[in-house]
């Protein structure tokens, strides 16, 4: 089931990294959730293979790949969410920021790694859900490998106007729900320890 799980997480956060990677030179982060997808899925793949072609060192592109990140997706609300009000209530702000450092470093390396065997994937967006202003979901269809999956990328708008990304549902699997079970499940592992379950949420997952 863990060994399932990674290889999951793996491909859907590399997904993530559409929204992410060079946000700031491809797309306007306060416009429409769609065209920040299709904007940024299309230069997407044209750097991974640039990053493939140059044989840029992993320390480099993860770098990269953080930054890109930080401009659309939230991940204050991912990683509270991810915790749960109980436990979130429960941890020290030392801990909710170290858990949050953790879990983002975690993801950066996942869709760092998962996104480059995704170069030559057909990208296109299958319709939006815009019933709420200040929340909507964006379909994408990826095509690869003779198969197609299908993600929905949740979008929030925050005060400042922009759009960030606050969860992803792979092919039915909701991806923060996904990270949540793991958390409880390491909290219980670690009897109620926040502090062991961060520093073994990389190791665990």
């Amino acid at each position: 089931m863990k060994y399932v799980f990674t290889n999951l997480s793996r491909f859907v956060l590399g997904m993530l990294l559409l929204l992410g990677f060079q946000i700031s030179q491809a797309a306007d982060a306060t416009q429409s959730p769609q065209i920040i997808v299709e904007t940024v899925a299309q230069e997407l793949f044209g750097l991974v293979k640039t990053k493939n072609t140059d044989k840029m060192a992993d320390e480099v592109y993860f770098k990269q790949v953080e930054k890109a990140l930080e401009e659309v997706v939230n991940f204050p609300f991912i990683a509270a969410s991810v915790m749960g009000k109980a436990a979130y209530s429960k941890a020290t702000p030392a801990q909710r920021e170290q858990f949050q450092k953790v879990f983002k470093d975690g993801m950066v390396k996942s869709l760092g790694k998962g996104v480059l065997g995704y170069a030559d994937s057909k990208v296109v967006i299958a319709g939006v859900d815009d019933s709420n202003p200040n929340r909507q979901v964006v379909k994408q269809e990826v095509s690869a490998d003779g198969a197609t999956h299908k993600l929905n990328y949740t979008m929030r708008k925050e005060k400042s106007g922009e759009w960030k990304l606050i969860n992803v549902v792979l092919n039915g699997v909701n991806l923060g729900q996904s990270f949540s079970g793991q958390f409880k499940a390491s909290l219980k592992k670690y009897n109620g320890d926040i502090d062991k379950v961060i520093a073994n949420w990389l190791a665990d997952a």
